[in-house]
């Protein structure tokens, strides 16, 4: 999957506000900033929440946002190879 997929891809399936896509390393440097501060929201939510359902879920997110700043950092080393 290329770059500009696997950031459509991250966006679609959380729900991001889109931005302008610049450079492939530069729009993933700014996907991956994004990514970050998302994850430090849900485990300040997790750390305050309360009912099960709800942890649940932000669980659930917390973990997708992990394999997507996996995969992105992964890619993000590969355009570095490659230049």
């Amino acid at each position: 999957m290329n770059v500009k997929k696997f950031i459509k891809k991250v966006f679609n399936s959380l729900d991001l506000k889109p931005f302008e896509y610049n450079g492939k390393k530069k729009s993933l440097k700014i996907l991956l900033n994004k990514l970050k501060k998302r994850r430090v929201k849900i485990l300040k939510l997790l750390k305050t929440e309360k009912k099960q359902k709800i942890l649940d879920e932000l669980q659930e997110e917390c973990d997708l946002i992990n394999m997507h700043i996996k995969n992105g950092k992964k890619k993000f080393n590969e355009l570095k190879k490659k230049a």
